[in-house]
């Protein structure tokens, strides 16, 4: 697919572009430099054609300090076939302007000098400063308003690498074995390092100051023929300690991660220990029916790692029940340890999830269940479980119609749930159980 980066100094505009041009709020916009540190893509569909749009963190920028953050973007420049490079109307053409030109034109790549923002007044602006820059292809645009969209397309048009049927464009995007992993976890636990050692490549930003990943990316991925795409999020402190507009951004972005989902990859430092913290992110992606595979990063670094693994196996099943036939999975990024189990597991608990059961093979298990062990009565009368019906997959969702819905305990749930895994295979997923008071649909079939 045709490949386009927006290229530009921090604030000028490029996430906000980003943004309205893709059509969903896919990027973190804020006025605060350096909110976007590593490559974001979209697909876009301008009229009639299709491109692959990528955002790039601004690379010359007094906050940030850092070569990685121009290593990232200069390797999105490298994968395009065209730049927008993006200015600032409202600010007009400013020294770094001309320093990332330079570096621009050293690319030979095809560019579009797009001056955004010029709904703005600036009565200081100059043309003749917007030509000094170099690039012919000049359009002025509002990336807020969506004005200038028309003169984009106008110019991106006299290219004819761009896909123009939807239908071809659909198929190769819309993978539907595709299988969506979000690494979640506390600030600075090694996600993004994570997700670089499976990459075999940098291609996030990482470092030692917690909080450098701010939006969620993600990245796709193939391994052992099947396809992947390995999201990471930011990573989340106690909602207490998020005061300020772009961390609950990043926040709800990753939320929204784990809601769109097959699999959750709760990543913990060995070096600490399981806290509330941890415990609450592992909650919230049960709450939304998400399965979770747990890696145990820098596992390199744990000395006593036999008591360590024991510790963590205790914890999790007096503090989070849910999650007591959860895999944790050491894994280390210095050593590139544990990853290919990792993988393995995160295939085999997707495939566990698709399971769907035989309604038949169902009911006579869970017939030969209830009699066992029938529910607790409800003040003197029978609880009365009559039929049970898989009603989803991924996850697996059942319903269960019986005479109090609403007086079972949730230690009967749990037992029910428990002999379901075991039974049907469901090793490591998340199920999830409804009670609806309702007589079996069967009963009066003749």
């Amino acid at each position: 697919m045709f490949n386009i980066a927006i290229f530009g100094r921090p604030n000028v505009g490029k996430s906000t572009l980003f943004n309205a041009l893709v059509g969903k709020r896919k990027a973190i916009v804020s006025n605060v430099s350096g909110v976007t540190v590593d490559r974001n893509y979209g697909i876009v569909k301008l009229n009639d054609i299709f491109f692959n749009l990528i955002d790039t963190a601004g690379i010359v920028d007094e906050i940030i300090d850092s070569n990685d953050f121009r290593i990232q973007t200069l390797k999105a420049v490298d994968d395009a076939d065209l730049v927008f490079f993006v200015t600032d109307f409202s600010s007009g053409i400013l020294p770094h302007d001309y320093e990332l030109s330079a570096i621009l034109r050293k690319t030979k790549k095809n560019v579009i000098h797009l001056v955004n923002k010029f709904d703005v007044k600036n009565n200081n602006f100059s043309h003749k400063d917007v030509t000094k820059i170099g690039f012919k292809e000049i359009l002025y645009i509002s990336s807020e308003h969506k004005k200038g969209f028309d003169q984009i397309y106008n110019a991106l048009v006299k290219n004819d690498n761009f896909i123009k049927n939807e239908t071809s464009i659909i198929s190769n995007v819309n993978n539907s074995h595709e299988i969506k992993i979000s690494f979640i976890g506390k600030p600075n636990s090694g996600k993004s390092s994570l997700i670089n050692t499976i990459l075999g490549n940098k291609r996030l930003v990482t470092g030692s100051k917690a909080g450098l990943t701010r939006d969620s990316i993600q990245i796709p991925f193939s391994y052992k023929n099947r396809n992947f795409s390995l999201i990471d999020t930011a990573g989340m402190r106690k909602k207490a300690k998020v005061i300020d507009y772009v961390e609950k951004q990043s926040v709800s972005k990753s939320m929204l991660s784990i809601r769109m989902s097959d699999i959750v990859i709760l990543v913990l430092d060995a070096n600490d220990k399981l806290n509330k913290q941890d415990l609450t992110l592992a909650k919230r992606a049960i709450d939304y029916g998400k399965s979770i595979v747990i890696a145990l990063n820098k596992w390199d670094l744990v000395e006593d790692k036999i008591n360590f693994k024991k510790y963590l196996n205790e914890k999790i099943k007096v503090s989070l029940s849910q999650l007591n036939d959860v895999k944790i999975l050491p894994t280390s990024c210095i050593q590139i340890y544990g990853v290919e189990e990792l993988l393995k597991n995160i295939i085999s608990v997707y495939n566990n999830a698709q399971n769907r059961i035989l309604t038949s093979d169902l009911n006579k298990w869970f017939k030969f269940l209830s009699e066992k062990h029938p529910a607790p009565m409800v003040k003197g009368k029978k609880n009365s479980l009559k039929y049970i019906s898989q009603v989803e997959v991924s996850p697996p969702r059942f319903i269960i119609f019986c005479s109090y819905p609403k007086e079972i305990p949730s230690t009967y749930v749990k037992y029910i749930k428990n002999n379901l895994k075991k039974t049907f295979n469901f090793s490591g997923v998340n199920i999830v159980i409804n009670f609806k008071k309702t007589l079996n649909p069967f009963i009066n079939q003749k």
